[in-house]
């Protein structure tokens, strides 16, 4: 039997994680302001969250597969949209696949008893 925790992180990581990757260049945008110390950090973070919501979305197909409760749809627009996220001026896009990836995982949520 599938346990929802891996459902649930996904969700989480996808929905905040692409909102966090929607308004990131304002972020960077911030750290450029101050000095200039952030701005490498906070590139590396914005990267590996694309990176985390790619390698999630692998793991909810690999885990899930064949379970109706939960689906294909929310891991193949994780998968698409940590891909395009990667992409530097088609980025946008995979956001907010992203987005709609998470709050579809976190919707499935209530198939589970």
């Amino acid at each position: 039997m599938k346990t929802k925790p891996i459902a649930l992180t996904n969700g989480i990581v996808g929905l905040v994680g692409g909102i966090i990757l929607l308004f990131g260049v304002w972020f960077i945008a911030g750290c450029a302001i101050g000095d200039d110390s952030g701005i490498g950090i906070a590139i590396i973070f914005l990267a590996i969250l694309k990176i985390a919501i790619l390698t999630l979305g692998i793991i909810g197909v690999v885990y899930y597969k064949g379970d109706l409760r939960i689906g294909t749809a929310p891991d193949v627009l994780l998968i698409v949209g940590g891909a395009i996220a990667l992409i530097p001026f088609l980025g946008w896009i995979g956001r907010i696949l992203a987005i709609i990836g998470g709050s579809l995982f976190l919707t499935k949520l209530k198939n589970f008893k």
